[in-house]
């Protein structure tokens, strides 16, 4: 396999990764939050743009690891 198709595949399972654990993060923090309250479950605008920087950060994750992989072989 293409050393720079190894890293993109890798750099791909750690965005979704990472991805996942904030949302979850983010989701339980609001959870608990709307418990403490006594309030409808919401995500707050701070959060979304929190969740959106961690998308943008790990949609270059692939390219990233793609590069490093290839430039390491």
């Amino acid at each position: 396999m293409h050393p720079a198709l190894k890293g993109a595949l890798i750099g791909l399972g750690i965005g979704v990764f990472l991805y996942l654990f904030e949302y979850m993060a983010i989701r339980r923090a609001a959870s608990e939050r709307a418990r403490k309250m006594a309030k409808k479950f919401e995500i707050l605008q701070e959060e979304r743009s929190r969740l959106n920087g961690m998308m943008k950060f790990c949609l270059f994750c692939p390219v990233g690891a793609a590069l490093i992989y290839w430039l390491l072989s």
